[in-house]
């Protein structure tokens, strides 16, 4: 039927080109922002589940970033211990070497307690001035946990270097000059068994970091890993706009938005075709 008060076939045209409009910007948004849900309106359960995902990723990577702070807190701790054990192996040396004092002057043997002297407060002074933000690590205050489970470190302190010799117990302490085991005229051979004790014990407590940093550590960081890569491709997949889609549809939906600006053109034209039948 042929109307000029109502253009049926307009409104039809008009209303398919303010849906392709619709559709194109919803393209363009997707494209642009590259993110195939922006609102709720989207995909209302693809965004509830997205959102719960990246909550997941959150803990996880807040998680993951402990344990390699907890990672480099080791490793300070086995750095500092590590030089330790080198003070200590050296502070062997001089209580085995004034033990055999043949050929060797007094002079000599005050010389090699100087340096065990020297030594044993550089012990002191490396486990009293190692830290990790702020806390210290090798005075046997520090403790931390990580993969859920708790560790207390080991005082590295000289007077916590103990050892038991014949049913008395040592510390390194008592090697210095004065002390009971000093070696410019004390029992060197106690003093030595203190030492090999000592480095004993520092090469057990760098053990158990060690085995901290290699068995509890590192399998919870790569399982972490694993987790946050699994997670954020599924997070992916339900969020990410996919180009190669999006880029079709907004070329489908041009070509129907200018089928629809056409075909309204065509309409407007029709009431034009009543003034022939009044001719």
């Amino acid at each position: 039927m042929f109307s000029i008060n109502n253009n049926v076939n307009s409104l039809v045209a008009q209303q398919a080109f303010a849906q392709n409009n619709i559709k194109l910007m919803q393209g363009f948004n997707k494209l642009s922002t590259g993110l195939r849900i922006n609102s709720g309106a989207d995909d209302p359960a693809g965004l509830i589940a997205s959102e719960n995902l990246r909550a997941t990723l959150a803990q996880l990577e807040a998680e993951t970033r402990s344990l390699e702070r907890a990672q480099h807190v080791t490793n300070t701790a086995d750095a500092a211990l590590g030089e330790i054990s080198d003070l200590a192996s050296r502070a062997e040396e001089l209580a085995v070497a004034n033990a055999n004092t043949a050929g060797m002057s007094q002079a000599e043997i005050d010389a090699n307690q100087m340096e065990l002297d020297s030594i044993i407060q550089s012990v002191d002074r490396i486990a009293s001035t190692t830290t990790f933000n702020g806390s210290k690590l090798l005075d046997g205050s520090f403790s931390m946990t990580a993969a859920h489970d708790t560790f207390t470190f080991q005082s590295a302190q000289a007077n916590d270097l103990t050892a038991d010799v014949d049913g008395t117990t040592y510390s390194l302490n008592d090697l210095k000059s004065g002390g009971s085991l000093a070696i410019n005229g004390g029992d060197t051979a106690s003093a030595a068994q203190v030492l090999r004790t000592v480095t004993g014990q520092i090469a057990t407590a760098r053990g158990r970091l060690g085995a901290i940093s290699a068995n509890t550590i590192s399998p919870a960081l790569n399982s972490l890993h694993v987790a946050i890569e699994n997670i954020t491709a599924a997070e992916s997949f339900i969020r990410d706009t996919n180009f190669a889609f999006e880029t079709a549809n907004i070329a489908r939906n041009q070509i129907l938005g200018a089928a629809s600006l056409n075909s309204m053109g065509i309409a407007n034209n029709q009431p034009r075709m009543v003034l022939s039948l009044l001719g």
